[in-house]
């Protein structure tokens, strides 16, 4: 019956290919180009999600785009191609995905020996597009994530959408690959953390947990270093089971010596527990606990997080670890060096997001943000007040009104920002920066600032970012130019990319897990987004051009923030720009023109992912 449905709807197709279809320019010879192919996806490029042979496709203008850069040939040419596929989608559990997202069922029928070959012309045609659409699926999943990182929740999360044609530069990849198997495994070049989370869900998730075969710690009277108990075997079995304890048992076993103590505050720290290495009823509770339920879940989501920024990385770059309260720089791929930060409360909190570095600012200026200022009833003779409209003084002015007057703060080692800023400009005007409240890096929760990071050792982290390249500044230049009190603006030789990222989970080399408070309290609608279906994937398409006025073009992006532009759009794989209308305007996937073919479109579902709280004003 299923396939008796899509023959239904190719009858128009195939009326229009007999009446001859405009013809659009394809890669590909046209000799080769299979016609019942292109009147049909001629036919759904315009319907948004459509259904063939009870599979829903996600979208019919990415496949459209997809056939027609191929020159509208098949992509499937034999059983072992959709089998290459098939177990890349029934590994996908070990990235904590669900292989039921990818047309499971039709991958395993489509793989089996002959399969292929006993379909018809049409029943083939409507084969080929549910394996694509399973590859589509899977392959922006696995790099870009399942969900849509702003609908789980916008006021926090910052994503574009992914250009049309990355995807379908990646999916011709894998389907012109002479070993598809190693084209999947290419299609996400995962960095070490996320590699490091994947390991310890593998080892930590499944039935071979080791803490599911040990007897549990029994209840009793809390425990110190230099008590003696029974219970301290126990412990001391879990805590290797854990990973936290390697060397042998103790000559005196029911004692509770330095290197258990030790092994204890380890094992405290990663689980978000008072880490003062006494044994109470709490760290017994978690000792006994293998990493079922929750803590898997917890896992899940953490490297669907990951997932959200992670993709094509350069092996330099900086992470933030919000949620650890830690900046690392990264480079060739791994921790070169790292510092504690301070990132913004649970009202102001700092955003997550993905942009690039480009320039250092030594002895900053510092422009005292509206929300403060228009609270404000006078200022000191440290700040200068200025008319906004012409930059000059404005004496006697309401300081108060930030619509008429900004309130600034000169460079100097008083500045609120500290002698230096690192700037990878973005909408959430967030941005790294010193600070005078040196004490509060001696905290182990740190989320004091107004969304800002604050960094404990900023021109330690200045001097590693200057040098990345190639040597260029030592700490003997940095004081020269801090000591100068002037404002001096240091353009990076090549922009680096920054990673702000909100973990609850994270693990280290050895797969060891460390699990923190939700201090923004961002899991609960991530978990629930995460056990729903998965939401529409995120596709930039870049509309055709309408006739206009080449003059009345305008060439620049809009203005960003701190008064750069952003570049006009070049060919390529670009980022895309948000939706709209114009010229070169990216529409992205999930607007659904009214008119066009009624081929078994399904109801458009309203969205199943919650949405928390409201854009934020960030300081």
């Amino acid at each position: 019956m299923a396939w008796f449905r899509f023959f239904g709807y190719l009858l128009l197709p195939l009326a229009l290919l007999s009446l001859g279809l405009p013809q659009r320019s394809a890669a590909g010879s046209d000799a080769a180009a299979d016609p019942l192919l292109r009147a049909t996806l001629e036919s759904i490029r315009d319907q948004g999600r459509v259904t063939i042979g009870g599979v829903p496709l996600e979208s019919g203008r990415f496949l459209a785009e997809f056939y027609g850069a191929r020159g509208f040939r098949p992509a499937w040419d034999s059983a072992q191609r959709v089998g290459a596929l098939l177990s890349a989608v029934e590994a996908c559990p070990a990235d904590g995905l669900d292989p039921a997202d990818y047309h499971l069922a039709v991958l395993r029928r489509l793989s089996k020996p002959d399969v292929l070959l006993s379909l018809t012309p049409a029943q083939r045609l409507g084969a080929d597009l549910q394996v694509s659409d399973a590859l589509l699926r899977y392959s922006f999943h696995i790099r870009f994530g399942r969900l849509d990182p702003v609908a789980v929740n916008r006021a926090w999360n910052h994503r574009g959408a992914v250009p049309a044609q990355t995807l379908i530069d990646a999916m011709e990849r894998v389907v012109a690959a002479e070993n598809t198997r190693s084209a999947l495994g290419e299609l996400a070049h995962q960095p070490f953390f996320y590699n490091n989370l994947k390991r310890a869900l593998r080892e930590h998730g499944g039935p071979a947990d080791p803490l599911r075969t040990l007897a549990p710690i029994p209840a009793g009277r809390k425990l110190v270093q230099g008590n003696r108990d029974p219970r301290v075997v126990s412990v001391r079995e879990h805590l290797r089971a854990h990973g936290e304890y390697g060397p042998a048992a103790p000559d005196d076993p029911d004692l509770f010596d330095p290197e258990l103590r030790e092994a204890l505050v380890r094992f405290q720290r990663r689980f978000a527990l008072p880490a003062d290495g006494t044994l109470r009823a709490g760290t017994v509770a978690a000792l006994n606990q293998p990493l079922g339920g929750g803590k898997v879940e917890q896992i899940r989501m953490n490297l669907e997080r990951m997932r959200w920024l992670y993709d094509e990385l350069p092996g330099d770059y900086v992470f933030v670890d919000v949620g650890g309260f830690m900046a690392h720089v990264v480079r060739a791929g791994q921790i070169d060096w790292s510092t504690r930060v301070v990132v913004g409360t649970r009202e102001a909190q700092t955003p997550s997001f993905r942009d690039e570095m480009e320039h250092v600012v030594f002895n900053p200026t510092w422009t005292v943000p509206p929300s403060i200022q228009k609270k404000m009833r006078g200022v000191s003779s440290k700040f200068k007040v200025l008319d906004r409209r012409t930059g000059r003084a404005a004496g006697g002015a309401n300081v108060a009104d930030y619509r008429r007057v900004s309130i600034v703060q000169p460079p100097g080692p008083s500045n609120a920002l500290g002698r230096v800023k690192f700037i990878f400009p973005n909408d959430q005007a967030v941005y790294l920066h010193d600070t005078q409240s040196k004490g509060l890096f001696s905290q182990s929760v740190r989320a004091y600032s107004h969304g800002c990071v604050r960094v404990q050792n900023p021109l330690k982290l200045a001097e590693v970012i200057l040098n990345l390249k190639r040597p260029a500044w030592d700490q003997h230049e940095i004081g020269r130019v801090v000591a100068s009190n002037k404002t001096r603006y240091v353009v990076l030789e090549d922009r680096l990319p920054v990673l702000l990222y909100y973990l609850t989970a994270k693990a280290d080399e050895n797969g060891r897990l460390e699990f923190r408070p939700d201090i923004y309290g961002r899991d609960p609608a991530l978990r629930r987004a995460l056990n729903g279906p998965p939401s529409e994937l995120r596709i930039g398409f870049v509309a055709p051009s309408p006739l206009v006025d080449p003059e009345a073009v305008q060439t620049a992006g809009p203005e960003r923030p701190g008064g750069t532009q952003t570049p006009a759009p070049v060919p390529g794989n670009q980022p895309a720009p948000p939706a709209g209308s114009g010229p070169g305007v990216t529409l992205t996937q999930g607007a659904r023109p009214a008119r066009g073919l009624n081929l078994d479109l399904p109801p458009t579902p309203a969205s199943s992912i919650p949405e928390t709280g409201a854009p934020p004003t960030r300081l």
